[in-house]
């Protein structure tokens, strides 16, 4: 269990880049699934401010209550689904004298072993590709899926005969995994229960991890595949909502506690992480709206509303990096140094977030990129 500390944290970054697939990943024991949350739900503590900050990138405007003066393709989401039939590898007996390479005529649950006793990995979609790694044994052949290595079987009946996948199947490595974060610290584990010796790593509070998959325990709890032989408990895992296909970028931020700021490419997930909502005094604004304006580096003051900066509930904050602004009275996206209680309130109804975050939105959004607020 964790001790409230992370010794492993993932990269904002390389939630994007995590090497992924929907399929199974080394044959692994089940046992019973409790107790999986982490002993501590405590946040890390803020982030350095960085040394150098980027140039002012809009002229200033006038005073708000919050501030101001002015210094991929389309990927399928994880999980299986069961087309309607299409053409595709017949079914077949398979020889592994003769091919080498299998396909799914529709979508597969595969196995950690060959007879009744074994237990599922979860599913894949349909048209999925396995490499034959030995004689077909009862019902199912052994396989070993080229966009993990993770090996489980297959039930013969289920697959066909196919060539090596093609470039474009191999690459889907890096636009599969929705992007999610962690909720108060996790422990990574290699199979769906809590023993105490299948824990491989550790994530901290607000840590990206790209969720690649999702099955079930042997008591129904859900967990998330996040890598091959890697798995986290699904209470502990924050993740994204589906929208609505909308052509191009789209910011989304859901209030619910924990607050997740999302982006989205033509309806698919990108990036996402927690973000500092407002509180009930100065809550964060709902509705559809677009960025208005941006500011690289400002200081934030009460001054501007009349209140003193010493005065109860006034500010004075310099340095403020990264602000998106998308309302006319100054709520925006904003890195916030100053607290770091990702996905609850504590803000003057701005999404604040960390450095790295606020950066990568910084450079992914512009002016005029529409962001959806909602409860």
């Amino acid at each position: 269990m964790l001790d409230g500390s992370s010794t492993v944290r993932l990269s904002r970054r390389s939630a994007l880049r995590l090497v992924t697939a929907l399929a199974a990943a080394a044959l692994v024991p089940l046992g019973s699934v409790a107790n999986a949350q982490s002993s501590s739900g405590s946040a890390p503590g803020s982030n350095p401010q960085p040394g150098s900050q980027p140039a002012n990138s809009s002229a200033p405007a006038p005073a708000t209550r919050f501030t101001s003066s002015a210094a991929p393709a389309p990927a399928s989401p994880p999980g299986a689904t069961d087309p309607a039939p299409a053409s595709g590898p017949a079914t077949a007996a398979v020889d592994p004298k003769d091919q080498r390479w299998l396909q799914n005529h529709h979508a597969t649950e595969m196995w950690s072993g060959p007879d009744e006793k074994a237990i599922s990995f979860g599913w894949v979609p349909a048209f999925s590709y396995f490499k034959i790694l030995g004689a077909q044994e009862g019902a199912r052949i052994r396989v070993q899926n080229p966009l993990t290595n993770g090996i489980a079987f297959v039930t013969a009946k289920d697959v066909g005969p196919s060539g090596a996948p093609p470039e474009w199947y191999l690459t889907q490595k890096s636009r599969l995994a929705i992007p999610a974060r962690v909720v108060g610290g996790a422990n990574i584990r290699r199979s769906p229960t809590t023993d105490q010796d299948n824990v491989v790593g550790q994530a901290g509070h607000n840590a990206g991890v790209g969720v690649i998959g999702e099955l079930k325990g042997s008591d129904g709890e859900t967990w998330y595949r996040i890598g091959p032989n890697e798995l986290i408990h699904g209470s502990l895992v924050r993740m994204p909502s589906q929208v609505k296909p909308h052509p191009g970028k789209l910011i989304v931020a859901e209030l619910t506690d924990p607050c997740i700021v999302t982006a989205y490419e033509d309806g698919n997930a990108v990036y996402s992480t927690l973000s500092l909502k407002g509180t009930i005094t100065w809550g964060t604004p709902t509705g559809f709206f677009t960025i208005l304006r941006r500011v690289a580096n400002e200081t934030m003051s009460s001054e501007t509303l009349g209140i003193p900066r010493d005065a109860p509930g006034g500010w004075h904050l310099k340095d403020v990096l990264f602000t998106q602004y998308f309302t006319n009275d100054g709520a925006s996206i904003h890195y916030n140094y100053w607290s770091s209680n990702w996905g609850y309130a504590g803000s003057h109804g701005c999404l604040g977030m960390s450095y790295d975050d606020a950066l990568w939105f910084w450079e992914w959004a512009e002016v005029g990129t529409p962001l959806a607020i909602q409860e």
